[in-house]
């Protein structure tokens, strides 16, 4: 990948490629927009509807920036919706996963250094609040605005 420095970067779902599916539940694309030139990865992931990371944490801060459709985020019992142009700053460590809601196709920004993620193994609470998900009505109910 040629140096990112100083220069424009656009998502291009075109560029993009299906993410590892045992990472996800769906068939989600990324764009990597940085590599390991940066201290940091930067990439662009489209979600279908209904389609969502599975339960995980890292090793560092992470920033998601929609900028396509509405992106439903679980931070731990914590219940968030983004909008294009809207972003969240999720703790290091912090259970939480993210993706469209079940009415729409979404795409956000994922922002953090390179540092380890966890996948799965979540506690019992923070699972259980993954899993409540599936009845959308109520998970959407329990938002906080």
């Amino acid at each position: 990948m040629a140096a990112v420095y100083n220069q424009v970067l656009r998502p291009t779902k075109g560029l993009s490629v299906p993410a590892k599916p045992e990472w996800f539940t769906g068939p989600v694309r990324q764009h990597w927009l940085t590599g390991t030139e940066t201290g940091h990865e930067v990439l662009g992931v489209w979600f279908p509807a209904g389609a969502r990371t599975q339960i995980h944490h890292h090793a560092a801060d992470q920033v998601l920036h929609c900028f396509e459709g509405e992106i439903a985020v679980g931070i731990g019992t914590e219940r968030r919706l983004l909008h294009p142009g809207e972003l969240i700053v999720l703790e290091a460590g912090g259970w939480h996963w993210h993706g469209a809601t079940p009415l729409g196709a979404a795409a956000h920004f994922s922002i953090k250094p390179h540092a380890d993620t966890t996948w799965g193994g979540a506690p019992a609470a923070e699972q259980a609040e993954f899993d409540a998900y599936a009845d959308w009505a109520a998970w959407v109910a329990g938002v906080t605005r």
